[in-house]
Order: structure tokens, then sequence, then C-alpha cells
């Protein structure tokens, strides 16, 4: 089942290039697959209180060209039939009011037991109701990133009350805000991206003290965001 969303920005999400920024594009698809799953009867917030919800795994995000500020667009969000026990993916086209691709994403979901801390395999209804469909908007997805040998700069900061989301930890669009804190100026202001991939390892929660640090690579930046004893709690990559 497709589900397609029209999005009209609002003047806090547009960047000093006129475009929309990367992490607010980030934030309308997180909001788009919130609505589709409430059209299908799938309660995240219940879910939440059982404490066995959704978590995003990772992201793979192309970009063409960002809409510009003031320009309505499209998000078309449906669930790939390609469906492991424990993991699957939920696909992201983004097009401007001409019709005009924008961006491609590919958000990599799975079913986590928080009280019990362990991945739970989907139920016959878990995506049965989501109607998967077999059409896909990246090919040669890239899952995994790797670890930087070293990092040339880093910035510390302390996660606030309003990071954290109804799981209780750091919300998943809101590591991409904190990875662009480390990034180049020119680079942050101009949001010249190609790619940004995500991977998520462990959650941030209230209070932590993040350490984000930046490493240069022959595609772009990686950025690294660690809490205290050097636990590596996310990965992102800009492909510039």
């Amino acid at each position: 089942m497709f589900f397609t969303n029209e999005v009209k920005p609002l003047s806090d999400t547009w960047g000093t290039s006129g475009k929309i920024t990367v992490t607010a594009i980030l934030n309308h698809l997180d909001n788009v697959a919130m609505q589709h799953a409430a059209l299908t009867g799938d309660d995240v917030l219940e879910r939440s209180k059982k404490a066995v919800n959704w978590i995003m795994t990772g992201w793979d995000i192309r970009i063409a060209n960002l809409p510009k500020n003031n320009e309505p667009f499209h998000i078309r969000t449906w669930v790939n039939s390609k469906i492991t026990s424990l993991s699957s993916i939920r696909e992201f086209l983004v097009k401007d009011s001409q019709g005009n691709e924008c961006v491609r994403a590919q958000a990599y979901i799975s079913i986590f037991d928080f009280a019990r801390n362990r991945p739970v395999r989907f139920s016959d209804t878990d995506l049965a109701r989501y109607e998967p469909e077999a059409e896909t908007t990246i090919e040669d997805a890239v899952r995994k990133i790797a670890v930087p040998a070293s990092y040339c700069a880093e910035k510390t900061v302390v996660i606030r009350r309003s990071d954290i989301d109804f799981n209780e930890h750091v919300h998943n669009t809101t590591y991409l805000s904190l990875a662009m804190e480390v990034l180049p100026e020119e680079l942050y202001k101009g949001q010249n991206f190609q790619a940004i991939r995500i991977n998520f390892k462990k959650p941030l929660l209230l209070d932590d003290v993040a350490t984000i640090k930046l490493a240069e690579t022959e595609q772009g930046y990686v950025v690294g965001i660690y809490k205290e004893d050097s636990q590596l709690c996310c990965l992102v990559e800009f492909v510039a």
C-alpha cells in the first residue's frame, strides 16, 4: 500500500540556501511514516506503553535537489515486501510540486522489546497491515558505515529534555542534527549533500554527555556520536 502526503514547509525548516534543510526533510519523512502507521491502525504510542515498539536501525537518504522554501512537495511512502523475520525497509520518494524527484530514502525498521533489550520477530499482522510493495527506491543500498580509525575534531553536547521522544530516548531524527554540529561551516550552510546515511547502535538518554566526533573521508565526512565510556551510539555519513 502506497501512502502519499502533501507537505507545506514551515518557516523554521528553511536554510540559508533558500531550500528546506536536510534535517527538516528527515523529520518530514518520519512524520509521514507515522501518519501511514495511524492509517493502518498501528498505534505507535500504544505500543510504547507496552515497551515493545518500532525502532529505526538506519537511514539511507539520496538527495537530487532539496525543495525550495515556500514550495509544497509530496512524500510517498510504503513498506518493502523484502522482509526478514526481524527487519524490513520503509521506502520514501519525495517530489516537488512540478513532479521533479527530490529525494529517495530508505529507513531500516525493526520491532524492539525495551524491557528485554532485544529485537522481536514480526507477528503475522505487524507488516501485513501495510500491504508491502515490491517497488524500491534504492537498489544499491549501503547498510553499514565503517567506524573511522581516527577523528579530526569533536564537540560535547548534553542531551536535553527536548531531545527525548515517547520511547524515552533521543529521537532517531535528532542524531542528524547532532552530527551536523561538527561539520565544516561551508558544508553546513550549503547543505550540498548527495547522500546521508545513518547507523544506530545504542540510544542516547536524558542528561547523557554526547561526544560528537568528525572524520574526513574520500566521499565526504563520517561523524561518530559517543557517550560515556566511549560507547558508540550512532554513525552518520555525509557524501558531498
